[in-house]
């Protein structure tokens, strides 16, 4: 076959795989003769496609009818493509933009207008198509010149030799955007919500975006063969996901959400009718009849039902509902803790302990049948996140190896558990569960005392801490979901609280990630895994003496957390302005939501520059937003409205802060509230209602630039915040 036909065959092997959508029949030979080949050039290949696939999109389409969403899901098609609605294709280009944007990049003049479009186009027709293919959509696609031409271009362009193109099969290609499909059912199943709450997550765009991300990632640590083409462009899954919610912006929310919810009632259909895991492709969960749910669930539930089922008026019922979130919320309690100590084995001077066996498995179940039923039984109530406690106890060992195996997570994962947290000598770490995290764990701790050679000579407040990680035997030691550790101090005796800091160890050098201090623990979410220690970082500037009174012990608070620094040694320089990328990174690095692996798809930030992670992290959480759809203006001087809107939006991530009730009110006291941008206004009135920022002589003077030493003062109350 030639490069130009199998790209052409790969790029919309996906929706020819699930032509089961539309319950055409999928031969090897009517297939072949639709795209336009002889039946001898597959007369090598097996089946085409598999027929697990053909078996996964049959469920699909069928649980798409069963539960009456097939129509919610043509409809949504049917809006991707009147997206392409102007001679200028303006919606059509600004859609596909971080695709056409990378291959423009690598491909340079040899890259037209007219292969843009090309490319945007097909961009488009894929999305709408692997909502809902049918081979008539799938033959135009193939029949369109334009396609032919630049999708040649684009495999010439990435490098790829005929015969790593045809190494790709339309089984790999299809694996792709199933896993994927799943990826985003799997994470939706993990909020463990009910229908309203679901739907009130679909809407929430910030909360929208992040789990399209968390899909895209998810996806991109399974290693699938078909990424080679879009790292070969330099494509993220940023890009991809940027893709999808430009598509999902120009299009009316109410289509999004009714299908989106209409394909997740679809993929609990299959779960529901599943004997053999979630149905997926390749299985690799735990069969539903291998683990028995614990008695006492069964009971309760059935207690329950047998109440409910008696009841005779609203107010008796709500009342039955009221006492079964509580006896279900105390037996959860009860199924989540688990005191393993006795189990723990020593070898070689190292204490092990293997996590298995059907008690636990079936007390994860237990927790997931009763999530399950309150769900079910009592719509818009949700039990909160639950999380699996183990405990290994206090051992003399320095060396820990603690091992969960992949049915222990395949079954957390199906019971939508949000972590499980490892607890050995005080010290503990909650693993995410799902996304990155699918597949058996080892989890190694080593312990060692700190000296000042290790501390630089700042006085420690702990051991230190080495971390390894491997998942489904890999080794990991960055996480698209953070890790929360949470250390336990040593001796604290006229230490300063305040500045204790978890500093990572890097070629002997401290680099200081902050960290909140709780009770005799520091607490701190890790997207890498190193060498850790917590020490007390007094950190001191010779030229703040002008701000000492007001700002003096921010300053020192914040920058002991790593989240501030000095312009040079010593100096602070408090009255000099602060930029936008600057504030992004005291924010994110001060309030634990930094993250290394996050991108953003601004134009003007190049993913070396020193913030790019900063700024990936904060655009992808909702916090800060760009000053156009593609330019951030990293160097620009951040004004004091969006410093407040910032600190109120990272609040709400992090603390679940919410908005004022009356926003006028609160701003009512600022004689400049009209020049404050109608988009920053709930920002400003939280901020000030907090005292979080506060105005100047009856002025809240939005627009004006802030002061580094101002940016350590709203931060450090912003740390503090109630």
């Amino acid at each position: 076959m030639t490069i130009k036909k199998k790209l052409i065959v790969s790029t919309i092997a996906a929706s020819l795989a699930a032509t089961a959508f539309a319950g055409i029949p999928l031969s090897n030979k009517g297939l072949a003769e639709k795209l336009g080949f002889n039946a001898t050039a597959y007369a090598a290949s097996t089946a085409f496609p598999s027929t697990d696939i053909v078996a996964y999109a049959t469920k699909l389409r069928a649980a798409l009818v069963s539960t009456g969403g097939l129509d919610e899901v043509q409809d949504l098609r049917e809006a991707i493509q009147e997206l392409d609605n102007d001679a200028n294709h303006t919606d059509l280009k600004y859609v596909a933009q971080p695709i056409t944007s990378k291959v423009t990049t690598k491909l340079g003049a040899n890259f037209d207008d007219t292969d843009k479009t090309a490319v945007a186009n097909l961009v488009l027709d894929v999305i709408s198509v692997t909502y809902d293919p049918n081979l008539t959509e799938l033959e135009r696609i193939r029949n369109t010149d334009s396609y032919r031409g630049v999708l040649a271009e684009l495999a010439v362009g990435a490098g790829f030799s005929e015969q790593e193109v045809d190494d790709l099969t339309v089984d790999d290609v299809a694996e792709y955007f199933f896993t994927l499909q799943e990826k985003v059912a799997g994470l939706l199943d993990g909020l463990a919500a009910d229908p309203v709450a679901l739907l009130a997550v679909l809407n929430d765009p910030v909360k929208r975006a992040k789990l399209i991300e968390d899909a895209f990632n998810a996806l991109a640590a399974e290693s699938l063969v078909v990424q080679d083409v879009f790292e070969a462009y330099g494509i993220t899954t940023a890009d991809l996901k940027d893709v999808v919610l430009r598509a999902q912006e120009k299009i009316d929310s109410n289509i999004v959400l009714k299908a989106g919810a209409a394909l997740y009632g679809a993929y609990l259909k299959m779960n529901e009718t599943s004997t053999g895991g979630t149905g997926g492709i390749g299985g690799g969960t735990v069969d539903e009849g291998t683990v028995e749910v614990p008695k006492e669930v069964t009971a309760l539930i059935d207690d329950i039902k047998k109440k409910l089922a008696a009841a005779t008026t609203d107010a008796e019922k709500a009342a039955i509902i009221a006492q079964a979130v509580q006896q279900a919320t105390a037996l959860v309690n009860k199924l989540s803790n688990f005191d393993l100590s006795s189990n723990v084995t020593v070898s070689n001077g190292q204490a092990t302990l293997q996590v298995s066996g059907s008690s636990i498995l079936s007390a994860i179940a237990g927790i997931g049948e009763i999530l399950k039923n309150v769900k079910a039984l009592a719509p818009g109530v949700a039990l909160p996140p639950v999380v699996l406690n183990i405990s290994l106890g206090n051992v003399a060992q320095n060396d820990v190896n603690i091992g969960l195996n992949n049915a222990v997570i395949q079954e957390a994962i199906k019971a939508g558990l949000s972590g499980i947290n490892l607890t050995v000598n005080g010290l503990s770490a909650v693993l995410p569960v799902g996304g990155q995290f699918n597949g058996a764990v080892d989890f190694k701790i080593n312990k060692s005392k700190a000296d000042s050679t290790t501390t630089g000579g700042l006085q420690a407040a702990s051991d230190v801490y080495s971390f390894g990680l491997s998942i489904g035997g890999q080794s990991v030691t960055s996480f698209t979901q953070p890790v929360i550790v949470s250390v336990p101090l040593g001796n604290v005796d006229g230490v300063d609280k305040e500045l204790l800091s978890l500093a990572k160890i890097v070629d002997g050098k401290l680099v200081f990630q902050g960290g909140s201090v709780q009770g005799n623990s520091i607490i701190e979410h890790r997207d890498t895994f190193s060498q850790y220690v917590v020490v007390e970082n007094k950190v001191t500037f010779s030229d703040i003496a002008s701000v000492q009174a007001w700002a003096g012990r921010a300053i020192e608070v914040i920058a002991a957390k790593g989240a501030i620094e000095g312009k040079k040694a010593g100096v602070f320089a408090p009255k000099d302005n602060v930029t936008r990328a600057e504030f992004a990174k005291m924010l994110t690095r001060a309030l634990d939501l930094d993250n290394s692996l996050a991108k953003e798809s601004f134009a003007d930030v190049a993913d070396s520059n020193w913030a790019a992670p900063y700024i990936g992290a904060a655009s992808q959480l909702g916090i800060i937003q760009g000053r156009s759809a593609s330019k951030f203006d990293p160097n620009a001087q951040i004004t004091r409205a969006e410093m407040a809107t910032m600190i109120a939006r990272a609040l709400k991530v992090t603390k679940g802060a919410t908005d004022v009730a009356d926003v006028n009110a609160a701003l009512a006291n600022f004689k400049d509230a009209s020049s404050i941008s109608t988009a920053l206004k709930a920002g400003v009135a939280f901020a000030s209602e907090h005292e979080i920022v506060i105005g100047n002589n009856g002025k809240f003077a939005p627009n004006a630039s802030a002061t580094r030493a101002e940016a350590a003062v709203m931060i450090y109350r912003a740390v503090n915040f109630k």
